[in-house]
């Protein structure tokens, strides 16, 4: 080990590479493992990776389309990546979710690269690496982050592209007055990713950066003076050269009936009113922000506490740079507070989040400025977040008994015990656990390196536990709608409709090459048939057993086509469905 340090100590540009490499090899366990491994998940990831996939076979990148309609619910960037992929490495679920774990990758590497930018330049060269380090791990390897930076949806693409766009604001934020280059840079940076985020997901990429922004500014006391001294007009003209094309092609192709369905369903009526059933309580997102940040959002309230951030005097003198973590809660909070205040709420729109509070828990680990020691309430932490992966640890060993019997999915929870997952998952969580208590035990104040038993932990599940999860849950929950629906794009007459029923599996749209309708009754069934340009002679039926029964599918009615697990596919004469139409 001397050995090592000796080596690196020779040239500061061996432990740069170090940690470089280390952080690539993380991203790899956490982005691209497995990444193709899992058939596409329903619903969201199936409806948008479909729209790409019609993409490419139209040849028209302007206009979104699924399952034979017009599609204006998310602008393009998302579609437009996934899309190049196709083109790049064929259409399939590695190449589909490769851009989201680029993204995700990218975002990771940026937070390293900005917090070795904004330290001070005396501070040894090791401690600047390693808080850089430190701020990316913690969001690489943070739930939220690493479950939507393996899922091919919209909200990596806006949540990367607006972290991007804060990280540029603090590049040109700290930059010094002979150190032009890195402010115009920094400005650059924010005006692209603005673009690309109002690409990704409409003009909420512009307004969330510019609230952080403004919010900033106010509490720093210098309000007007950043109005005054931004560089506006190069900013918005840049800005508009990203995101004003396609949207200027959009609305020359499709009229008022993009203007109306994207900016006012899919913006305004998505943040006044509750749509597609996702309501929530004003505090709605506190919850998930813990869960989405676990277990490194239990050091929050210290980190909080520590930065005293109602001495705005304090703030107000503190050196650009000294100043991100106040940037950092800023951040956190705005974003909380703007998707509170949407009457639609999913837990994926507080993705943006996540990095402000991945910076805020780094910097208490490793601040930019000399600090008082970490006393009582990091210890007290630490002892509830070892305890935390303790009890983690002896519940994924008890979890197969928790696990309901899923009649679509019999054999699921005996596969699960069976594939010696939950000793996998109990191993690294326990180690995480023992390894937090003697930490907290040893007489010596070692607090500062509470974070590397749960980094550890992490990564440690990663590495055994994924493996083994994926191939499992594509095997036992995804395998059976896959090879189904592949079987009705084969078996499926011309103008014979396909039919899901219960349960809205978008991938099955991508799977069998044909549009479908979902329907949760038999009368419904029959009106969204007879609603095409002819009435054909049977139709195709998909779905559970127990979702069939409840349609009034008995024993001997229909064709079957084909069976998997506890999941049908049959054809069924047009007569009879009408007849359970009117029953």
């Amino acid at each position: 080990m001397q050995r090592l340090q000796t080596w690196l100590d020779q040239d500061a540009r061996r432990s740069l590479l170090l940690a470089l490499l280390a952080l690539a090899g993380l991203c790899a366990l956490a982005f691209a493992q497995q990444l193709g491994g899992l058939g596409l998940m329903d619903k969201t990831e199936g409806l948008f990776v479909e729209i790409p996939r019609q993409m490419v076979a139209s040849g028209d990148w302007i206009t979104p389309r699924w399952n034979g309609e017009i599609f204006f619910d998310y602008p393009v960037w998302g579609y437009w990546m996934v899309a190049l992929s196709f083109r790049l490495f064929g259409v399939n679920e590695w190449a589909a979710r490769l851009p989201v774990g680029l993204a995700a990758s990218a975002t990771v590497f940026a937070v390293f690269g900005v917090l070795l930018l904004v330290a001070r330049t005396a501070e040894p060269h090791h401690q600047r690496l390693g808080r850089a380090t430190l701020g990316a791990t913690v969001l690489a390897l943070s739930p939220g982050w690493l479950g939507w930076g393996r899922s091919s949806v919209t909200d990596m693409f806006l949540a990367s592209a607006i972290t991007l766009a804060l990280l540029g604001f603090v590049v040109a934020h700290t930059a010094e007055a002979q150190r032009l280059w890195q402010r115009r840079l920094g400005f650059m940076a924010l005006a692209v990713f603005c673009g690309i985020a109002v690409l990704a997901k409409g003009p909420v990429g512009l307004l969330l950066p510019g609230l952080v922004m403004l919010v900033f500014w106010a509490l720093k006391g210098t309000f007007f003076q950043e109005l005054r001294s931004t560089p506006w007009i190069p900013l918005v003209l840049l800005f508009l050269g990203v995101a004003a094309p396609w949207y200027g092609m959009a609305t020359a192709a499709n009229g008022s009936e993009f203007l109306g369905r994207f900016l006012g369903f899919s913006n305004l009526e998505r943040f006044t009113s509750v749509i597609y059933d996702h309501p929530g309580p004003p505090w709605f997102y506190l919850p998930w922000v813990l869960l989405l940040l676990l277990p490194w959002s239990l050091f929050l309230p210290v980190a909080c506490a520590r930065l005293r951030f109602w001495r705005l005097q304090v703030w107000r003198r503190a050196a650009p740079g000294d100043d991100l973590p106040l940037l950092a809660l800023v951040w956190l909070v705005v974003m909380v507070a703007f998707f509170s205040a949407a009457a639609t709420k999913l837990p994926g729109y507080i993705l943006p989040a996540l990095p402000g509070g991945a910076l805020l828990v780094a910097l208490l680990f490793a601040p930019l400025s000399p600090s008082t020691a970490l006393g009582a309430g990091m210890r007290i932490t630490g002892w509830i977040n070892g305890v935390l992966l303790v009890l983690m640890a002896v519940a994924a060993v008890l979890a197969p008994r928790w696990i309901e019997q899923d009649p679509s999915y019999p054999a699921f929870a005996d596969a699960l015990r069976a594939s010696g997952l939950p000793v996998l998952l109990f191993l690294p969580l326990l180690a995480g656990g023992v390894a937090f208590m003697v930490v907290l035990l040893r007489p010596s104040n070692r607090l500062q390196w509470l974070w590397i038993p749960n980094a550890a932990a992490l990564a440690s599940v990663l590495a055994l536990v994924l493996p083994v999860l994926i191939p499992l849950v594509d095997r036992e929950r995804q395998l059976p709608i896959r090879t189904l629906a592949r079987l009705a794009g084969k078996q499926g007459l011309p103008d014979e409709p396909l039919l899901v029923v219960g349960y809205k599996r978008y991938s099955v749209v991508y799977y069998s090459g044909r549009p479908v309708l979902f329907v949760s009754s038999p009368r419904k069934a029959s009106r969204a048939v007879a609603q095409g340009e002819r009435l054909p002679e049977s139709v195709l039926l998909l779905g559970s057993d127990a979702e069939l029964l409840e349609f009034g599918i008995g024993p001997g009615d229909g064709t079957p086509l084909g069976r998997r697990d506890a999941h049908r596919l049959l054809r069924l004469p047009l007569q009879r469905l009408e007849t359970l139409g009117r029953s």
